[in-house]
């Protein structure tokens, strides 16, 4: 399984996915033109991170029961099409991870402390998707 390490720019985000060292981040700024196409090899990576585990999971012949694994969201602004895709992502790894493999993921949500509306938006996507959000102020 490879690493993704996806450097970003002005317009997309850092991405940085590594099973080995269990470091998963989205960090930067997220307005892409096409935020589905920018984030496809995200959700393939996380499809193939899963079915990885299935099969050393098989292989060992032990289960996942109570892995957590943190995902780390440190962005400076995202558009509202990067938000439904984030959503996407939090309920693909709630529904994936959770119900299929026994791994609870947790979002650990940076924001600034003046930013009110990212802490909210966390705070929304949090209810919405049903993951357990820690939130980060940075000053």
């Amino acid at each position: 399984m490879e690493v993704l390490d996806i450097k970003g720019n002005d317009l997309n985000p850092n991405v940085y996915l590594n099973h080995l060292e269990h470091k998963f981040s989205i960090t930067g700024e997220s307005r892409p033109e096409n935020p589905i196409k920018f984030y496809e090899p995200v959700f393939k990576w996380f499809e193939n991170y899963f079915n990885h585990l299935y099969v050393l999971n098989d292989l060992s012949n032990t289960t996942n029961s109570n892995i957590t694994k943190r995902l780390i969201i440190n962005l400076e602004y995202f558009n509202s099409t990067s938000a439904k895709v984030l959503f996407d992502l939090f309920s693909f790894l709630k529904i994936t991870g959770i119900e299929k493999f026994k791994i609870t993921f947790e979002i650990d949500w940076f924001y600034h402390v003046e930013d009110t509306d990212m802490l909210e938006a966390g705070k929304e996507m949090e209810n919405m998707c049903g993951l357990k959000f820690n939130y980060h102020p940075k000053l």
